[in-house]
């Protein structure tokens, strides 16, 4: 039933979204995005979607009301469920010009857990072409204290990563400090330039 419904949100969404007249119109919490190659184990951040690095095109998440969660186990305590899930919700959509084209894309984060400890994110670049979004490219990082993400942002038409640095952490989970990346759109995809900055984070942050 709920594959019947969630086919039913996204032609709907989709039709929506050709109708839209800028990024900011469209529903990226009912959407599908395409992904490829192991969803764990990451090693670095890791563009995806060439051909070349010989990954494997995985079956599209489609995302209604933000979820794609699958549960896993459950258990009751006090007359409430605890559930724990696997999948791919979404966590953020933030607006930047990426492109030098004087128009908006959309950088969208997702997160994917197993319902255990292990997590990890990935992002999705979309401009917005034709009266619908386009996807640029998208990547994921690695997974919590180990190079995870803490932000993603754009910044003076640059792409801009913070990850949290594993030489800091406090704990799988956690991290003192980030690595901070910067890419730029040239050629038809997000190329890193610079040196990677290094930095801590103040008492008011998370």
């Amino acid at each position: 039933m709920r594959s019947f419904v969630s086919v039913i949100v996204f032609c709907a969404s989709f039709e929506l979204a050709a109708a839209q007249d800028n990024i900011r119109e469209v529903d990226f919490k009912n959407f599908s995005y395409p992904i490829s190659g192991p969803l764990l184990g990451h090693s670095e951040l890791k563009w995806l979607g060439d051909p070349k690095d010989g990954y494997s095109k995985r079956k599209p998440i489609h995302l209604v009301n933000g979820e794609d969660l699958k549960k896993e186990s459950s258990f009751e305590m006090d007359g409430r469920e605890y559930a724990q899930y696997s999948g791919f919700s979404l966590q953020s959509v933030e607006f930047a010009d990426l492109t030098a084209d004087g128009k908006e894309d959309a950088i969208v984060v997702l997160l994917y857990q197993t319902g255990g400890t292990q997590n990890t994110h990935y992002v999705y670049i979309y401009s917005f072409i034709a009266g619908k979004p386009s996807l640029l490219a998208y990547c994921h990082t690695r997974g919590r204290a180990d190079f995870g993400l803490y932000k993603v942002y754009g910044e003076r038409g640059k792409l801009v990563f913070e990850l949290l640095d594993p030489e800091k952490n406090s704990g799988d989970c956690c991290s003192s400090g980030f690595v901070r990346l910067r890419y730029r759109w040239h050629d038809g995809r997000f190329e890193g330039f610079g040196a990677h900055e290094h930095g801590t984070f103040n008492a008011k942050e998370p």
